[in-house]
């Protein structure tokens, strides 16, 4: 166990702190306050609220009101665009939702391909390709109801193929989200429905295992194959993070936060002495 375990601390205004792991020293304070925050890969920059970062930690985006941010830290300039579940894939290629679909910005590009570039990425010529039509993301959900549409609301990289994803369904029973793991185009994974709306999906640092939430509510944890994995019974976890190896795992509650060996059958369980509202572990 090493590296640096980051909370808004929720004893003191939510500050960003962090704890040096495993001796439990401080690390040196940020003057981030936010409840919510999005941490940069090396964790140098820290962002209020939920945000997507590049591998990297070159590229952020974040998404309000149907509309994406996509900006660096390098760089003053952001660009903003209509859109939905911003994410980038383990290579770096950046993607997002649009006419529900899933679209990534490529410099695979065929010949007479509309190119573009963006700010602070050396003039590199891009273009926007789809790679998960409507089409064939209703042939994925097979365990959703045919007859009404398909929204796709959110989704997460665990591989450069492979996405885990949250769709609506305005079904003959009622509203559902469906959580599916796909990979080129075919699920691969359990789907599992919930009655509500506003799920959302985060995926570990290498891509092994997600978690689902509603706001901050835990739904479910996986692995990459879709499969429930083993966690301790923790009440009322409203965050979770895993170490950059992913061979550990924080989880927060309203009173503690708890580290423990990931999806170990009966884990021995270590309680830290902080109260925090998010994580992130770097």
């Amino acid at each position: 166990m090493s590296g640096v375990l980051y909370y808004s601390n929720a004893e003191d205004d939510c500050r960003l702190d962090g704890l040096s792991l495993p001796d439990l020293g401080n690390a040196p304070p940020s003057k981030l306050r936010s409840c919510r925050f999005s941490l940069s890969p090396d964790g140098q920059t820290g962002l209020p609220g939920e945000a997507e970062w590049s591998p990297r930690g070159g590229m952020y985006a974040r998404e309000a009101d149907d509309l994406i941010e996509l900006g660096s830290p390098a760089s003053q300039q952001t660009l903003h665009f209509p859109g939905l579940g911003p994410a980038f894939k383990p290579d770096g290629t950046f993607t997002y939702v649009r006419d529900n679909e899933v679209v990534e910005w490529t410099t695979s590009c065929p010949r007479g391909s509309r190119l573009f570039t963006l700010p602070s990425d050396n003039a590199t010529a891009r273009c926007r390709r789809v790679v998960l039509s409507s089409r064939a993301l209703r042939q994925a959900l097979i365990s959703a109801d045919a007859s009404g549409p398909l929204v796709l609301k959110d989704l997460a990289w665990l591989s450069d193929t492979r996405l885990v994803t949250v769709v609506g369904d305005a079904g003959i029973s009622g509203y559902r989200e469906h959580l599916s793991v796909i990979d080129e185009g075919s699920a691969v994974g359990v789907t599992i429905s919930e009655f509500g709306e506003g799920m959302r999906v985060e995926a570990s640092p290498q891509g092994n295992f997600f978690t689902a939430w509603y706001a901050s509510s835990l739904v479910t944890i996986r692995d990459r194959e879709g499969d429930l994995i083993s966690f301790p019974t923790i009440p009322r976890v409203r965050a979770v993070t895993w170490s950059p190896d992913e061979r550990w795992t924080a989880a927060a509650t309203a009173h503690s936060v708890f580290v423990f060996r990931t999806n170990t059958s009966e884990p021995s369980v270590r309680r830290l002495p902080i109260v925090a509202y998010d994580l992130a572990w770097r």
